[in-house]
């Protein structure tokens, strides 16, 4: 059984960057064409419509060309091969203090140039293209930030993004050695050796990252996944930020929770988490997964038991492992939950999948069938994928 969306409202339904980029070049190319068939008089182009106008004699648009059409073969290229045009110009505009700077109230370019160091003349062509791409708002008024803009990158932002983009610029360097680490057939990227309060600091930094997409993604698992029982007890191993036990308990009032991660992990969790209400029906335990030895009495008899974004951390040895010590920690009919980036479910998995050939030792990402494999062979029945709106998916399992 596969799950899909169907009316499920995600944050990307609304607020979808590549589809705006999409429509823009769809437009561009519109305008062109009607330009070189019916020239220039008495015509011009309408940004709000994302139409090319010609006046009819009444004085009302009628709208030229053919109907807007989904991505061609040559527009996807284009935008993968420019795609760095878009990610450059929001990094420039994010480190600059762009996004800080602007309210709810538009302000002049001059204004915003002053407050980031842009020069005025340059800089109002970059708030232009923030406006194109969809980050900005521009109106008779001045510059405002648009929905988008304000969902991910406002002062009061509900799915803030911006220490994933602080922490997606450290990975540049990795993919810089695609070629060499395919001719070489092994990683070639390693990071440099850390103090411990370098570590720390990496790790909350990845951390606070992780819990940004974790938030989003844990609203469509929790949506789209059934409970029935008002109680019971929930478990997750390898949780990060605790982003996707939070939402559970937060969803479901009556169930507890016992969750299991390294020491250090564990207590990133309890500080940054102690004032989250669902906080005071969650225990935590101290494990390393890859140990094959571990023992967690605490989170014995699981009814549901999450692994979230964890399988594509190692290679088929240790995910076998851990999935196999997992089933062993569920209740009778208790269910596993694997939620991760599917190679088989298109460009995000597959592109993950050599995301993680390059920045691990052994991980990889999985396709639905041998992650079900992997389940069936620790003895729990395959029940289904729940493919998630922001392109994650769910492989559920349950024990017999």
């Amino acid at each position: 059984m596969i799950l899909e969306p169907n009316g499920c409202k995600s944050l990307w339904d609304d607020l979808t960057f590549y589809g705006a980029i999409k429509e823009e070049a769809v437009v561009k190319a519109r305008l062109w064409r009607a330009v070189f068939k019916n020239g220039f008089s008495n015509q011009s182009f309408c940004p709000q419509r994302s139409a090319f106008k010609k006046e009819r004699w009444d004085g009302s648009p009628q709208i030229q060309g053919a109907p807007m059409k989904p991505n061609t073969p040559y527009l996807k290229l284009h935008t993968l091969l420019t795609g760095y045009r878009q990610y450059r110009l929001m990094e420039a505009a994010f480190d600059a203090g762009v996004f800080r700077t602007l309210t709810e109230h538009p302000q002049t370019p001059e204004l915003i140039c002053q407050k980031v160091g842009w020069d005025v003349s340059m800089g109002r062509r970059a708030l232009s293209a923030l406006a194109a791409t969809g980050f900005l708002e521009e109106t008779p008024e001045g510059i405002s930030l648009s929905k988008m803009g304000a969902s991910f990158f406002g002062p009061n932002a509900p799915h803030a993004m911006e220490k994933t983009l602080a922490f997606e610029k450290r990975l540049f360097d990795a993919w810089a050695l695609l070629d060499e680490t395919l001719k070489k057939g092994e990683r070639v990227y390693a990071a440099r050796q850390k103090s411990e309060a370098q570590y720390k600091k990496d790790l909350a930094q990845y951390i606070a990252s992780m819990d940004e997409a974790a938030r989003i993604r844990a609203a469509e698992l929790w949506e789209l996944f059934p409970v029935e029982s008002a109680f019971g007890s929930f478990v997750e191993l390898g949780f990060g930020s605790g982003a996707y036990t939070l939402a559970f308990l937060q969803k479901h009032s009556g169930w507890r929770a016992e969750i299991a991660d390294l020491n250090d992990v564990v207590e990133i969790f309890k500080e940054n988490k102690k004032e989250a209400s669902a906080f005071p029906r969650i225990g935590t335990s101290c494990v390393n997964l890859l140990d094959e030895t571990w023992h967690l009495p605490r989170c014995q008899k699981a009814e549901i038991l999450l692994l979230s974004n964890l399988v594509h951390c190692q290679g088929e040895v240790e995910t076998s492992g851990i999935i196999q010590r997992s089933a062993k920690l569920l209740a009778p009919k208790g269910r596993l939950i694997i939620h991760d980036f599917c190679r088989d479910h298109g460009e995000m998995g597959a592109l993950y999948d050599l995301h993680m050939m390059l920045n691990t030792y052994n991980g990889k990402t999985y396709t639905v069938a041998e992650t079900r494999a992997m389940m069936e062979s620790s003895g729990l029945l395959f029940t289904g994928e729940i493919r998630l709106p922001s392109g994650s998916c769910a492989v559920v399992g349950q024990k017999p």
